[in-house]
């Protein structure tokens, strides 16, 4: 059995391709935000679990992008998606290809255009914290969070609907 590869991927920035300009992604870390905790009778320190830690998407483009620069200020913390498509296929002849798509919402919180030098490209870096993200694998679901609603879904599974249901949020 061989590790799947990622054989190429896109992003879409509202809905605008960047086929030949994005040439890498950071793309978001899971993790749990978690203090330590013992008490009277515990026989040692376990990590209780407060929620879902902050996220967030990094990407170098091969340009300076005007799209990119006029989203920059977009007053809503959700203004801007990005979707990215990736196809990975492990090395053997019997697997298959997977479709990977993440979206995410955020908007733009650093826009680094770099260094300009005369005969190279002027690449940008840009970062978005996010307020949603989304992980689907063939049509699947994994893992959907949306920071502002409180939805934390995994595997199908709202881990939140009953928090949320206590606070009178709809479900």
């Amino acid at each position: 059995m061989l590790p799947m590869i990622i054989k190429n991927w896109n992003a879409f920035i509202d809905g605008v391709g960047y086929v030949g300009i994005a040439e890498e992604v950071v793309t978001p870390v899971l993790e749990r935000v978690t203090e330590s905790y013992r008490a009277a009778g515990m026989l040692g320190e376990i990590e209780l679990d407060l929620g879902v830690e902050a996220m967030k998407l990094e990407m170098t483009l091969a340009q300076f992008d005007k799209n990119v620069l006029q989203q920059f200020g977009i007053r809503d913390a959700s203004g801007v998606g990005v979707r990215l498509m990736a196809a990975g296929k492990a090395d053997s002849a019997d697997s298959n290809v997977d479709a990977i798509e993440i979206s995410v919402r955020g908007r733009w919180k650093k826009i680094d255009p770099g260094t300009l030098k005369a005969g190279d490209l002027a690449k940008m870096k840009v970062e978005m914290p996010l307020t949603y993200f989304k992980y689907t694998l063939n049509g699947n679901v994994l893992v959907e969070i949306d920071m502002i609603t409180g939805l934390e879904k995994v595997n199908g599974v709202d881990l939140s609907a009953a928090l949320r249901q206590a606070l009178g949020m709809a479900t």
